[in-house]
């Protein structure tokens, strides 16, 4: 008798503890499944970066300090997020926003009264105008004014993904709006130069200085002929003999003529062309007008 009631004993401590270690394994699970749903995606738009800052959420409201920022801002279907512009901002012509000055004087307290979540500008404020920005809970957002057809393409997908944020056009391609409007940016303007050649050119900015080998002027338009300026950075004009002067509309026919060296330019044969310099200076979808003035 004694005997059976010690096997009584062992075989209930035998289930006790094996209830206990099912009800030990059934909450483990249960723990980790929690911690696992609690991960952030990595492929959420936001947070995203844009122009190197962080954002955490898209861009509902913006102020852009820079025409070139307005227009692609505008171009790339975000006008709607537009609360204010600079002084300069002209395009597209029913653009009717408050003017905020500009990149050299804004207008920080008129920006801060709008509660924008970002100010976009291409060229640099100065470290106070950020810091009282920020202090505001804005965040500056300065793109990088392009020298090549890769920088141009790349202020497109920097903008865009204030808006964008890290969204993915294409799951099969894996790749973001911002970038995908980035590459069809690029695309138009090549597309546009198509039809155009120009052999050799040189061109002529409003100071009568030639665009070297590494400008925007230079990069636009060798996607029609060769730049016969090497150079870099803009230098003062040498003797050269290209097929077109491709010159800023600020400048005139007979101010070339009377100069020496464009003149001996234009007595060996080149010929004159003028196009817009505000689309070298405001790069966006309007560059490619240059084109259409090398047609003519």
């Amino acid at each position: 008798m004694s005997i059976d009631l010690k096997k009584f004993v062992c075989t209930a401590l035998l289930g006790v503890f094996l209830l206990s270690g099912c009800e030990t394994e059934q909450e483990i699970p249960s723990e980790i499944s929690v911690s696992e749903n609690s991960e952030i995606d990595e492929n959420m738009p936001f947070p995203a970066i844009s122009c190197g800052i962080t954002l955490e959420k898209s861009v509902e409201k913006a102020v852009s300090l820079s025409p070139a920022v307005t227009e692609i801002i505008c171009e790339t279907g975000f006008q709607s997020r537009l609360v204010g512009v600079s002084d300069y901002c002209d395009y597209p012509d029913n653009l009717s926003l408050p003017k905020l000055g500009s990149t050299e004087n804004p207008n920080l307290d008129e920006i801060i009264k709008l509660k924008p979540d970002a100010v976009f500008t291409l060229s640099l404020l100065s470290e106070r105008e950020i810091y009282k920005l920020n202090q505001a809970g804005i965040k500056v957002l300065t793109a990088k004014a392009p020298r090549n057809l890769e920088e141009y393409s790349s202020i497109y997908k920097e903008i865009t993904a204030a808006f964008y944020g890290n969204e993915f056009a294409d799951s099969l391609k894996g790749e973001t709006k911002a970038l995908e409007t980035a590459k069809r940016a690029r695309a138009n303007l090549e597309n546009a130069a198509n039809n155009v050649r120009t052999e050799s050119f040189v061109y002529v900015t409003e100071k009568m200085t030639l665009a070297g080998s590494d400008t925007f002027e230079s990069a636009v338009l060798s996607l029609t002929g060769e730049n016969l300026c090497k150079a870099e950075g803009y230098v003062p004009a040498e003797n050269l003999q290209p097929a077109y002067i491709i010159a800023s509309d600020k400048l005139s026919y007979n101010t070339l003529a009377f100069d020496d060296v464009f003149s001996a330019m234009i007595y060996n044969g080149a010929k004159v062309v003028f196009v817009d310099s505000t689309r070298f200076e405001r790069p966006s979808a309007r560059t490619a007008e240059v084109f259409a003035k090398l047609t003519e």
